[in-house]
């Protein structure tokens, strides 16, 4: 049983599901789709993936999942050995509730997708960069704020979930790319470290994968 991810190095939608691919040792291979080539345009993964995004999981049974949100919780679902989302109900609505938070209102200000079409468009570059800088630092700056009610070792507690995965892969992704400094927020860059010892997590990350842009 082994399961198709289509994804890129530079997407930290992918990463998240390579994370938990990895973290719950579940067997799959992976298919670059170059967003750089804009290979996700093609008719070809088109079939896969009608809004051509990535990430794309195929399962063992051949069904084509798609956002890496939905994707997480099936996993969760069909794989509970080593869970991503707490027992406890209360915990686990605080787990989603943050990992919703950054899909909603801090990853979509650096998808790929956003970035060529303001490359296209030399006037907006400057001004775009500030605009991406100001609400990815603010939206990590509420978050901040928020976890720290809840945090232990981790976001929500001392186990990690979705929460932690999404936490790490936004600050990974916003550090290799953009170069951005966290180092203000004690709360955010003490669960990043912490996930970052966890070798299956560590090892997913897009500096490693082999369609990194060199």
């Amino acid at each position: 049983m082994s399961y198709t991810l289509y994804g890129f190095a530079m997407s930290s939608c992918t990463q998240r599901i390579r994370s938990i691919l990895n973290y719950k040792k579940l067997p799959y291979t992976q298919v670059s789709v170059n967003f750089l080539k804009k290979e996700q345009l093609s008719e070809e993964y088109k079939k896969i993936h009608p809004r051509q995004i990535i990430p794309a999981l195929i399962t063992p049974e051949g069904q084509a999942l798609i956002e890496s949100l939905a994707i997480a919780e099936y996993l969760e679902e069909v794989h509970p050995e080593k869970p991503i989302l707490p027992k406890d109900k209360i915990q686990r609505t605080q787990v989603r509730a943050i990992a919703e938070y950054i899909n909603s209102s801090i990853q979509p200000f650096q998808h790929l997708g956003i970035q060529q079409y303001i490359n296209s468009h030399t006037e907006k570059k400057l001004e775009w960069k500030d605009q991406w800088t100001h609400w990815n630092m603010l939206g990590i700056s509420n978050l901040e704020k928020s976890i720290s009610r809840t945090r232990g070792r981790f976001s929500v507690g001392d186990q990690l979930t979705l929460a932690d995965i999404m936490i790490y892969c936004q600050i990974d992704s916003a550090q290799t790319r953009f170069g951005l400094d966290f180092g203000q927020y004690h709360n955010i860059m003490n669960i990043y470290f912490n996930v970052n010892n966890i070798k299956e997590i560590e090892q997913s990350r897009g500096i490693y994968q082999k369609d990194f842009p060199k």
